[in-house]
């Protein structure tokens, strides 16, 4: 009987560490943001939810993440692999240089 339980609680923990994040917005909760707070560009955007702004992401910090949880890259920077994690990656500058062959 204790392996069943063993093997039940198991399962359980290996559900919740796999657990995509979700939205749960209270505005109350959100924090004043502006472009001054902010650190590069000073570009303040709406958070993944579309419930609180928070600064975009600068040169090098982690972006992108499951349904964007890890934040969106400032304008000039894209959100490239390889990141921290297979689903994030880091704010690099977008190269232009292919644009400029054509």
């Amino acid at each position: 009987m204790s392996g069943l339980v063993f093997v039940f609680l198991i399962s359980i923990a290996s559900c919740w560490c796999f657990t995509v994040p979700t939205c749960v917005c209270d505005r109350r909760e959100c924090e004043i943001i502006d472009e001054f707070d902010c650190p590069g560009l000073g570009v303040v955007v709406w958070d993944p939810c579309k419930c609180c702004e928070e600064c975009a992401r600068t040169e090098g910090e982690p972006c992108g993440g499951d349904q964007g949880f890890s934040g969106t890259c400032e304008p000039g920077l894209s959100c490239q692999q390889p990141g921290p994690s297979p689903s994030e990656g880091i704010c690099k500058p977008i190269i232009l240089d292919n644009l400029l062959e054509t």
